[in-house]
């Protein structure tokens, strides 16, 4: 088929990858489908209480990594799958129930930080099988267009929210999400099973907070954990200064919500496209390292273009770049990274990666940027060298990813492997 060819799928793949793309549409669908209800519970918590939900959701966080970690040392794959995604949608169907009167502050606290924190663990697992079912090779050239499914899915949901939202009400939108998700479950199940292997049969076993110990002793996970914190300063130090020059320009309600409406738009266009069309072709010509450095290296310019002429404009500009490449490029480069470890790794450490450590990095970044007490162009000369050691660090983990696939390749397609990954 023509489309398959345009992305570069060979004869064998047409069939994963077209229901990867399908599942990570269908999830993200279910959580934009979401993300307005969240942001309706942060209106009703209250502005100037809003810094205890976001510690909550971090508090969250780490009491959920031990419980997956549990889950995960004593579930076969596919049993781990349906058990995160359908408590997920029991969970929703509860809060559906709950908030059906009207949400009361406690409900509205809840769903807030339940949302904020089940979205990283569920794309976290799928994005874990689907580093079980692709090879080296074949993450490098169909994670990008595996991607472009969440982010078609990104502006979906959204047209589901504004579309159906007076006709089921704030709390049917809940069981609208919980069903996107469980067809979604449908979909990666349906990946797995063209990838039966014997040990997608079997628990993982290990220790409960075996995540957090390998990434403490691995340090090819601890330079994927520095570069998630990394990224999450950068693009928190960028998001306080929106907010910032936003409030300055004195825009009405209407005006402000259009403007992150558009800009929503912008992101979610433009990383389809990079995720379709550049991501798999850079991966596979320059290799993981270099993909995951061109966005850091792209901010540079801007940044340095802010800090001389602080406008809200170029603030803007450096949000879509930073969020836009995030989505279309960096993240199926990380992605990619987890295919050359351990399966235990995979569904352990990532999982504290994606959803610990990324929390972490946020809270920090917010932290950072108020004890700094700096100015817009001083956050963004103070960005620049950030900037620059995010590419240094990618490029760092390009090379540590093509040795760990070298390790990792079988007998004489070793080098072959080598020299693939770049």
């Amino acid at each position: 088929m023509p489309w398959l060819r345009l992305v570069d799928c060979r004869a064998g793949e047409g069939r994963a990858l077209f229901w990867s793309f399908a599942a990570f549409f269908l999830l993200l669908a279910g959580y934009y489908v979401l993300r307005p209800v969240r942001e309706e519970m942060g209106v009703q918590i209250g502005p100037d209480k809003l810094q205890w939900a976001f510690t909550l959701t971090l508090v969250g966080m780490l009491a959920i990594v031990p419980l997956y970690g549990w889950a995960a040392a004593r579930l076969p794959r596919r049993a781990l799958l349906a058990t995160v995604f359908g408590i997920t949608a029991l969970l929703l169907a509860g809060f559906r129930a709950w908030i059906a009167g009207g949400a009361s502050p406690a409900a509205a606290l809840a769903l807030f930080v339940w949302v904020s924190v089940f979205n990283l663990v569920v794309v976290s697992l799928f994005w874990t099988a689907m580093a079980d079912s692709f090879t080296h090779a074949q993450a490098r050239r169909l994670f990008g267009v595996i991607a472009a499914g969440g982010s078609s899915g990104a502006l979906v949901g959204p047209a589901i929210t504004a579309l159906s939202v007076h006709s089921v009400g704030v709390h049917g939108l809940l069981l609208v999400s919980a069903a996107l998700m469980m067809l979604s479950l449908l979909c990666i199940l349906r990946v797995l099973d063209g990838h039966l292997q014997a040990e997608l049969l079997q628990p993982l076993g290990g220790r409960v907070l075996a995540g957090l110990a390998e990434i403490a002793s691995s340090p090819f996970l601890a330079m994927i954990a520095l570069l998630i914190v990394l990224q999450s300063v950068l693009a928190t130090f960028v998001y306080f200064e929106q907010a910032r020059l936003v409030k300055e320009a004195a825009l009405s309600t209407e005006a402000r919500t259009q403007l992150f409406a558009l800009i929503d738009l912008a992101v979610n266009l433009i990383a389809l496209g990079l995720q379709a069309m550049v991501a798999g072709r850079l991966m596979q010509r320059l290799g993981v390292g270099i993909t995951l450095a061109a966005v850091p290296v792209l901010l540079v310019v801007p940044l340095a273009a802010l800090a001389a002429i602080p406008l809200l404009i170029t603030v803007l500009l450096i949000q879509v770049i930073s969020r836009a490449g995030g989505h279309g490029l960096l993240r199926p480069a990380r992605e990619a990274l987890f295919t050359a470890v351990g399966r235990e790794s995979r569904y352990k450490a990532k999982n504290v990666l994606d959803t610990v450590v990324t929390r972490a990095g946020d809270a920090f970044g917010g932290w950072l940027h108020a004890a700094a007490g700096m100015g817009t162009s001083g956050v963004a000369l103070a960005a620049i060298p950030g900037a620059l050691a995010l590419a240094w660090l990618a490029i760092r983990l390009g090379r540590r990813y093509q040795q760990q696939v070298a390790e990792t390749a079988p007998g004489p397609g070793a080098e072959r492997a080598r020299r693939g990954a770049r």
